[in-house]
């Protein structure tokens, strides 16, 4: 009887071992899980609008041509601030690429260019309309509704993130 105790309690503790060690590695595992869907830099809804020309033909001739604007959201949930700092797309849909921002001067809207887009830790930025975007300067060819363009976006880590972007028609 004092043998069969023993054994008993050998098993119990052992059980118990080995429970304690299955639920910390699963913890690890799905802390291991959790933290590879953290940490990424994700492009929402983006989309480019469709050419327009610029109203004066002096600025049609030199060279800046049709000028269109891509948006999108920047989501970021890494533990890092991210910084846009460039958009590179295929020259042949438009020659200058540059970061903008719209602000209002009086009753004036001015358009001017910026270094780069900050998205911070854990949160997003958004490129819109009469706020950040990205001004297509020189547009090549007709961006008509339904085409797609490629942006690849340029952070100042070094992380580039490649997305195909819809022409929507001025709304």
């Amino acid at each position: 009887m004092i043998q069969s105790t023993r054994s008993n309690k050998r098993f119990w503790l052992l059980l118990v071992i080995a429970l304690v060690l299955i639920t910390t590695l699963s913890a690890c595992y799905k802390k291991e899980d959790k933290d590879d869907k953290k940490g990424e830099l994700v492009i929402k809804d983006a989309w480019v609008r469709a050419t327009i020309p610029i109203g004066d033909t002096e600025g049609a001739d030199s060279g800046m041509g049709r000028v269109s604007g891509a948006f999108m959201m920047i989501e970021n949930s890494t533990d890092q601030a991210e910084r846009l700092i460039r958009v590179e797309i295929p020259t042949e849909i438009a020659s200058v690429v540059e970061i903008h921002e719209t602000t209002m001067m009086g009753d004036v809207m001015q358009m001017r260019p910026v270094e780069g887009i900050d998205v911070p830790a854990g949160g997003s930025a958004e490129l819109k309309p009469g706020s950040f975007h990205v001004m297509l300067l020189g547009v090549q060819k007709d961006l008509n509704p339904g085409d797609t363009v490629s942006l690849t976006l340029v952070f100042e880590s070094g992380k580039t993130l490649t997305v195909d972007a819809a022409v929507k028609a001025m709304e």
